[in-house]
């Protein structure tokens, strides 16, 4: 297929495709694409999801157990979906994660006795809250915590552990991606702020993105799938670079390769492996041509050639 018969192929979708391919790949009018995106409450994916939300703004009665029927990665795939902020359903979500889950004002732990950490679950409740418009006061103080548990080399660890060094990337695109949601809802420009976002970057980018001594640190970071919920992989952290607007550098290259070499014969992505776990259903079928990722290489590489 040609470009303009790939952007009518993934125009022919949900609305939480279409508005995304209109501000990203078509360059449409901020009214056009804002008038597709305001359907999704009514319509599609992120409508069956709203109407699965218990009364009390949980999903699956939980929290974060249950994985991706659980509350929070609810939330989080209505964010991807890019369900628009305000939503009177996903803020009462935020809440319940938020007022169940703070802990000593700095961290969010879901553990029984929230004897349990990790800055990841902290990341991913603080992006949720900042990306829907949900405020609270130790938002600030969350905020501050993680970027105090920044590494030397620039990198963030789930917890203290020896084991948790492994899930390092994870960690660090995780929480790059909530310290950007908190900069654009408060508009704040505090040097601290900033910094750890770029020591993040270059964590990132000295291995290229997912590389050492030139072979994938995990070869499942090449396998692209999605929604990638807590998992990396090098589709996700370029989406990451492209949504940051501002870090070109010649680093990404490696991982711009590898997703021009995983492009199919139509000129399309193929979904990769499912993540394990219970789903309320499935978007696309893994192994297939898959909308999502195609939108997001066609606009990763939109921007890497700018």
């Amino acid at each position: 297929m040609n470009r303009e018969e790939i952007i009518s192929w993934l125009l022919d979708s949900d609305p939480a495709i279409r508005w995304q391919v209109m501000r990203d790949l078509m360059d449409a009018d901020e009214p056009l694409y804002t008038r597709e995106r305001e359907r999704l409450p009514k319509e599609g994916w992120a409508a069956k999801l709203l109407k699965l939300q218990d009364k009390d703004g949980l999903w699956n009665k939980s929290l974060y157990n249950g994985k991706w029927v659980s509350t929070t990665y609810t939330l989080y795939l209505l964010k991807l979906l890019g369900l628009p902020p305000l939503n009177s359903q996903a803020l009462a979500g935020c809440d319940q994660l938020f007022r169940n889950g703070l802990y000593q004002s700095q961290e969010i732990r879901f553990s029984r006795n929230q004897d349990y950490q990790d800055l990841g679950v902290t990341g991913i409740v603080l992006s949720l809250c900042c990306f829907f418009g949900y405020h609270h006061e130790d938002i600030h103080g969350i905020t501050g915590y993680l970027i105090s548990q920044q590494s030397a080399e620039g990198n963030w660890l789930p917890d203290k552990s020896e084991a948790s060094k492994t899930y390092a990337f994870e960690t660090t695109l995780i929480i790059l991606e909530a310290l950007l949601q908190y900069q654009w809802r408060y508009l704040s420009s505090e040097s601290e702020l900033i910094n750890a976002q770029v020591k993040g970057q270059e964590f990132l980018l000295r291995h290229n993105l997912y590389l050492d001594n030139g072979m994938p640190v995990k070869n499942k970071w090449t396998s692209l799938s999605f929604p990638p919920y807590w998992f990396y992989d090098v589709l996700t952290a370029l989406d990451y670079f492209q949504m940051f607007h501002k870090n070109r550098d010649k680093r990404i290259q490696a991982g711009i390769d590898l997703i021009l070499e995983k492009q199919n014969k139509q000129g399309t992505w193929n979904l990769g492996p499912r993540h394990p776990g219970k789903t309320y259903f499935d978007m696309e079928q893994a192994g297939r041509p898959g909308r999502w990722n195609t939108l997001r290489a066609m606009r990763v590489l939109k921007w890497s050639r700018l």
